[in-house]
């Protein structure tokens, strides 16, 4: 029995570093794919104001026909903990649905991130892995645990997850060792296949100005204007859309309006995730109308498209989004222009994740470590209100 138990642990060992450096190759892969149909557009040298209609239309259209085929894929992520939540598991034997319209939806230059589907692949090879660990442990050594393959009757008699530990100290300490497998399997791939990073460590003196005391009250509440608006966007996106009209066209449709966003701007197209930190530098140099125009229109296509088909995590373009509105408010504002941004972006993204602690360390990420001490006190005050004044439905 103990052996028995041994080797479920060796494989569950074995598995945790195959699904983080599949996760990891899953991140760079997307980054190849986009550069394999994008790097013609995005180099100065040969860029094509046209390129995009001819990429993001047709793929529009496929990715219209598939989601009519298969139905609305990538899930999102609050789709992902609802099924965990409501179920215990997830249903991981459409993963591969969400593999090839989040790939195709990023690749096609979809105002969209990689959380979603990287989530859901990453959930389900977990979810799979749980479901090995609870059949083998209700099979013993009546199968090969490497080999075998599990029976959907076989697996519903196989104890809960839970029942697999002696207690929830015990269970809490292999999970964790497992995740920790599985982030030196994604550190190995990045290693060996690195990628340019989004996230790191800046630096940048700031001019600390009483003023910007005065001024954090007006930013604040534009911020989380703003982020009120990124918010219901995608309710009203979801309204406006014609039911009448089939996801084949909707794709298509979509593919045709972002082609004619990008005259405005390349930086409508793909998520903004490598173009944050450089935008960041950038912005000061731009009008304030023409920041405000990229702030808005990247909002409505990254809500927009996700109505209509092209499905993928929302974050990264609600960052750019809040760094183009915050850029614009404190060039209009006196004080240092960096504090009275990075209130507003924190602020509004405060607003649209309603989690304080994940703003904090995505910000502390993409902006100088100097803004720290506003991150952190803007994150938790929003946080705040948000619990006081909840938004109603």
């Amino acid at each position: 029995m103990k052996f028995w138990r041994l080797k479920i642990g060796i494989y569950a060992v074995v598995w945790s570093l195959i699904i983080g450096m599949l996760t990891a190759a899953y991140l760079n892969l997307v980054n190849w794919v986009i550069d394999l149909v994008w790097h013609q557009y995005l180099d100065p040298a040969v860029s094509s104001k046209w390129y995009p209609f001819l990429v993001c239309i047709p793929l529009g259209f496929l990715i219209g026909f598939l989601n009519e085929r298969w139905g609305n894929y990538p899930l999102t992520i609050e789709q992902v903990l609802t099924q965990v939540r409501l179920k215990g598991q997830l249903n991981y034997h459409n993963w591969w649905k969400s593999f090839i319209l989040g790939l195709l939806a990023l690749g096609a230059g979809g105002n969209i991130g990689p959380e979603a589907s990287t989530t859901v692949l990453t959930s389900s090879m977990i979810n799979w892995l749980g479901d090995r660990m609870r059949w083998a442990t209700s099979m013993r050594q009546k199968v090969s645990l490497w080999y075998g393959k599990m029976q959907t009757q076989d697996l519903a008699r196989a104890p809960r997850f839970s029942q697999l530990f002696k207690n929830k100290y015990q269970r809490v300490f292999v999970i964790s060792g497992l995740v920790g497998i599985r982030i030196v399997g994604a550190a190995i791939v990045f290693k060996l296949f690195p990628e340019e990073g989004v996230f790191g460590m800046h630096h940048r003196i700031i001019n600390w100005e009483w003023i910007n005391l005065l001024t954090s009250i007006p930013t604040i509440i534009i911020g989380i204007a703003f982020g009120w608006l990124f918010v219901h966007l995608e309710n009203w996106a979801a309204l406006i859309i014609n039911a009448k009209i089939s996801k084949i066209w909707q794709g298509g449709i979509f593919g045709l309006i972002l082609a004619i966003s990008s005259l405005i701007t390349s930086d409508i197209l793909f998520s903004g995730e490598f173009r944050i930190v450089p935008f960041t530098h950038e912005a000061f140099n731009h009008s304030i109308i023409f920041l405000l125009v990229v702030a808005l229109v990247k909002a409505v296509m990254s809500n927009l498209g996700f109505a209509m088909g092209w499905r993928g995590g929302t974050i990264f373009p609600a960052i750019f989004s809040s760094v183009a509105v915050g850029t614009a408010c404190a060039m209009m504002l006196p004080g240092d222009v960096r504090i009275n941004a990075i209130v507003v972006i924190a602020a509004s993204l405060t607003f649209i994740l309603e989690k304080p602690l994940l703003t904090i360390i995505l910000l502390l990420l993409l902006v100088p470590i100097e803004l720290a001490p506003v991150i952190i006190v803007v994150a938790f005050l929003v946080g705040r209100i948000i619990k006081l004044f909840p938004a109603s439905e």
